[in-house]
């Protein structure tokens, strides 16, 4: 094409598109994967077209992980808008440094959310108590935001300044606000983030529904505080929309994918956007180059537990460490902190790693991951054979995935493991060919989609800033019904009411006949 061609396409595309003024809100606890995948979505739709503002703390820039992460130039990118936030406690925050507070969440997951509320609740108030961000907010005039859906400040944001609101849920179907998206049978749709399956033995069951009402009571907490910072500080009705949030929200952006997650009715303004941060991998350095020239025949193992357990207890990392060394390929992982015993020859350890180039490798013979949402995406989108070590909240229910759904690794408990066991399941799952071919059956699944994910992400984020909102795609009745109405319980008590009755007048009826005919008789023989 030539270069008035070009240019004529280019004026055409832009006087198609509307550009729209976006703010996006991560949630804002350290940098992680959660808060990398919402950022994404701002850059996504920035390549689009869009005015993006990131809303984050002041604080953040300071984390470690996010100066490697972001390489800094957020501000050269984006615009940003910094609330106040006063300096992090390490005692309370959860990050890769404070160890002791993230190993300590390990165990039930809703117990593990439970005891992180304070967390919530100051996310939540400071961006309310920084007026100067809450006047540059009014003054912005933003037509869409689109928030992680833990941080409630986006909710009052929405409701005080009337602007169309797409709640992002990075853990896929376990979304922390019931209301948002509806279970509609807990006999074989996970309320939280327990490892089942769609079909639930008796006791799942009874668990299942065990931890339905386990997080609606530990919601309850985070509402009612939540709605409480919020009247304190004079927000007004803006505030009850923290809780019903299904009455505001436009969307639901939900990190799933069917080749990955079981089948489940979902409302049509929940949309799958199916691993829509997974990168073009970019090519190696002469580093990594060189190591990966050096395995030979023999490839690499790449290790990743995470943002949050990038250090690990002694015991637990002189486990990995034997383990990986004997090993014939060469392992790199991801790590940082002391060196642990028994590390191998064979075992480069990096604070950071370049994963998904890694991952993109045809050396690559093994990821050892805890099963975090966008390490499972990952696994799931470069076809690779997994080993799952999870930790804490979803990863259980994302090595459960990979390796009963997908059928593409193993899941090795922290419980009971030892150096030996957890190097004959990597042997296995490298040696079985059967682990590789179903890992790239589930691959050639998630890749065969209609709309690129990417392109799914902006086209409804449009959709809804073209139509100034999408109502019309929210189910008021489903979430309006009472308990009695939801579950039929009434139409049960009228169909019960109807069969007594009519059971009544039988008997009665009955009865008489069995008279009239005895009295009859009676008189016959008389």
């Amino acid at each position: 094409m030539d270069f008035t061609g070009l240019l004529l396409s280019v004026i055409l595309c832009s006087s198609l598109c509307e550009c729209g003024n976006i703010l996006v809100v991560p949630v804002d606890f350290g940098y992680n994967s959660r808060m990398r995948n919402t950022i994404n979505i701002g850059r996504i739709m920035m390549n689009a077209g869009h005015e993006v503002t990131l809303l984050l703390s002041d604080q953040i820039e300071h984390d470690a992980l996010f100066k490697l992460g972001e390489t800094n130039n957020m501000n050269k990118t984006f615009n940003v808008l910094h609330f106040k936030k006063p300096p992090v406690d390490p005692s309370k925050d959860i990050n890769t440094l404070n160890q002791d507070h993230v190993v300590s969440l390990i165990g039930d997951a809703v117990d593990a959310f439970d005891t992180v509320l304070p967390i919530y609740f100051d996310l939540i108030s400071h961006p309310l108590k920084d007026k100067t961000v809450w006047k540059k907010i009014a003054s912005a005039k933003f037509d869409l935001i689109i928030s992680d859906e833990l941080m409630m400040v986006s909710r009052i944001i929405a409701a005080t300044f009337n602007i169309p609101l797409i709640l992002y849920e990075n853990w896929g179907p376990m979304s922390f606000d019931a209301n948002l998206v509806q279970r509609f049978n807990l006999a074989y749709v996970s309320a939280y983030v327990e490892p089942y399956s769609d079909i639930l033995s008796f006791s799942e069951r009874v668990f299942n529904v065990w931890d339905y009402f386990k997080l609606q009571n530990v919601n309850r907490k985070l509402f009612s505080k939540s709605f409480e910072i919020c009247k304190e500080l004079d927000y007004g009705d803006a505030c009850d929309y923290i809780e019903n949030a299904d009455k505001i929200a436009s969307l639901v952006f939900m990190n799933r994918n069917d080749a990955l997650h079981y089948p489940l009715p979902l409302m049509p303004h929940v949309i799958s956007v199916e691993g829509f941060f997974l990168e073009n991998p970019k090519p190696l350095d002469r580093h990594y180059a060189n190591i990966i020239e050096k395995a030979g025949k023999h490839g690499i193992i790449v290790v990743s537990f995470g943002s949050m357990f990038r250090r690990l207890w002694p015991e637990l990392r002189t486990t990995f460490a034997k383990a990986f060394a004997a090993m014939p390929q060469t392992v790199i992982w991801s790590y940082e902190g002391p060196t642990p015993e028994g590390l191998g020859n064979n075992t480069i350890l990096s604070k950071w790693i370049p994963q998904e180039s890694l991952l993109n490798q045809p050396a690559t013979k093994l990821f050892v991951t805890h099963c975090g949402a966008s390490s499972s995406f990952q696994a799931l989108h470069y076809a690779l054979p997994v080993i799952g070590v999870p930790f804490f909240w979803d990863q259980p229910f994302y090595c459960q995935k990979l390796s009963h759904r997908v059928k593409s690794g193993q899941t090795v408990s922290l419980e009971g493991i030892t150096s030996k066991k957890f190097q004959r399941a990597m042997k296995e799952v490298i040696e079985n060919k059967t682990y590789k071919a179903n890992a790239e059956r589930a691959a050639a699944i998630y890749h065969d989609q209609p709309i690129p994910p990417k392109d799914k992400l902006v086209y409804w984020a449009e959709y809804v800033i073209r139509h100034k909102g999408a109502p019309h795609l929210r189910s008021q009745a489903a979430n309006e019904l009472n308990f009695f109405q939801y579950y039929l319980l009434d139409i049960i008590a009228l169909v019960c009411c109807v069969c007594i009755i009519i059971g009544t007048v039988l008997v009665i009826i009955v009865k008489k006949v069995i008279c009239f005919i005895f009295s009859n008789q009676k008189v016959k023989y008389d």
